[in-house]
């Protein structure tokens, strides 16, 4: 299979994710929060081996867990839009409520491009799905429900100026 560009590389082409702030412990915060919530979807977990520092997080993952009660379909799903010529992973595809969607676990911080990214997952099916970010803070957890159709039009402008800026214009 052809290698296509990723979600998150169009967003941050196109200029929507200000990547300031992705400090390096930041990223290895957000990938281990991420495996350790793999591990426990997965029924994998060794809680002693989870980091002290991401331990809040996970453990309001769980709560999530028990709480909405999501019924998990994929874990870390590739997905591609062959259409438009991009790719992804998705986090989670689940069904909550009888209803079927995607997660995207972010930290706690909720940022404008979260929508457009899972617009642009949900885009990879021949159905709708509910598209939810789901935010881990150290004290609690937030499922946002995204339901704006602009989001799906930010990412397809986002294409369309990632595209313009790869061939060599507005830099």
């Amino acid at each position: 299979m052809s290698e296509l560009i990723h979600v998150t590389t169009v967003l941050a082409e196109a200029g929507l994710i200000d990547t300031a702030w992705f400090t390096e412990h930041a990223r290895e915060k957000g990938s281990a929060v991420h495996l350790a919530t793999q591990f426990l979807d997965e029924g994998d977990l060794n809680w002693s081996t989870v980091e002290p520092d991401v331990l809040a997080r996970v453990r309001q993952y769980q709560k999530f867990l028990d709480e909405v009660k999501p019924e998990i379909l994929a874990v870390e799903e590739s997905v591609r839009n062959e259409a438009l010529q991009y790719q992804g992973q998705l986090d989670r595809r689940v069904r909550i409520n009888g209803r079927e969607g995607i997660i995207d676990i972010k930290g706690p911080c909720e940022s404008a491009w979260n929508g457009a990214q899972l617009a642009a997952y949900a885009s990879c099916f021949l159905r709708p799905l509910a598209r939810w970010n789901l935010y881990l803070h150290d004290d609690r957890y937030r499922l946002i429900e995204r339901k704006d159709r602009k989001d799906w039009e930010l990412f397809k402008a986002a294409l369309v100026i990632a595209a313009w800026r790869r061939d060599g214009h507005g830099h």
